[in-house]
């Protein structure tokens, strides 16, 4: 019988620290040839309506979903049967900081403690809890243009992670002195200077997941040694700041490596202890096929979720 899972039974079934492995197993598959990504592509209708097209092939998956009306729809791979109604929302949420947080844990300093994150809506939340499942961290810096939301979320992160989260006045004073630093905005120009990037520091841009926006500037890119995306058919639709670099010169797309190389072994993570790494994430269909599959197994086993009538 199909069931039915809310996003607070997505939030139980799949913590952060499961959720990156669950995204690490994906990857380490991807490297074996044993994952195959279908990159996004939106469809825009007559009016404000339109349709977002991805997915992807998980081997020994067990189940494919499908987005309509709002939910996302599970099928067992064998049967094409219905097997849970999930809403999309938590999972999208979840996935989003855990690649950031597999991105951190191979690529970011063993030792840095510091993060600097601009942005401070919602999904910078998983965003820093990824990267404390990942590192010790002792600080998080935290800046937006807007100082009642920064403080908010500086009081909010400090008491559900405890740790040290303190609002700043600045990008600058964000960037400066951050072993790892993030950006999620939906801003369409680069959101700080990349001069301000210290020596061995790791960049995670997880908000411009397309064309139209830009978080990242000219001289971050040039500047960093390594520069990694979850797909690169994807990027090259959709990564804003590489298209631009490309675009001016500075950087090419036969330098960019994908994130199943460095998980697989096959490019080192962190070439340097100084160099400057940047992770260029725009969120792939394999990532919420492995997610949703997870999902719907703990749920079976834990006996989550409302039963539906077919």
């Amino acid at each position: 019988m199909a069931i039915y899972l809310t996003n607070d039974d997505v939030r139980a079934l799949l913590p952060m620290g499961e959720c990156i492995g669950v995204l690490d197993s994906l990857f380490r598959q991807e490297a074996r040839g044993l994952v195959e990504n279908i990159a996004r592509r939106r469809v825009r209708f007559a009016g404000a309506s339109g349709a977002t097209l991805m997915g992807g092939v998980v081997l020994g998956s067990k189940a494919y979903a499908m987005r309509m009306a709002g939910l996302s729809v599970l099928h067992d791979t064998d049967t094409g049967k219905v097997e849970a109604l999930v809403d999309p929302g938590t999972v999208a949420w979840v996935r989003t900081g855990a690649a950031s947080g597999l991105a951190t844990k191979y690529m970011a300093r063993p030792d840095a403690s510091v993060v600097g994150v601009i942005g401070t809506g919602r999904q910078a939340i998983t965003q820093i809890e990824a990267i404390c499942a990942v590192r010790h961290i002792t600080q998080v810096k935290a800046f937006s243009r807007n100082a009642e939301n920064r403080e908010n979320f500086a009081r909010e992160m400090s008491e559900s992670l405890g740790v040290s989260v303190v609002a700043v006045d600045s990008a600058e004073a964000c960037v400066r002195g951050s072993h790892i630093v993030v950006a999620i905005t939906k801003s369409s120009v680069p959101v700080f200077d990349g001069a301000w990037l210290d020596s061995g520091t790791h960049v995670n841009a997880a908000g411009a997941n397309s064309w139209t926006r830009c978080e990242i500037d000219d001289v971050a890119i040039e500047r960093s040694t390594l520069v990694v995306v979850d797909n690169l058919d994807q990027a090259k639709i959709e990564c804003g700041e590489l298209i631009a670099a490309v675009e001016h010169g500075v950087f090419r797309w036969r330098d960019a490596v994908e994130l199943h190389e460095v998980v697989g072994g096959t490019v080192p993570g962190r070439p340097s202890a100084d160099a400057i790494t940047l992770f260029e994430s725009q969120g792939i269909g394999i990532e919420d096929v492995a997610c949703y599959a997870y999902v719907l197994r703990q749920a079976r086993e834990h006996g989550r979720g409302q039963e539906l009538p077919f």
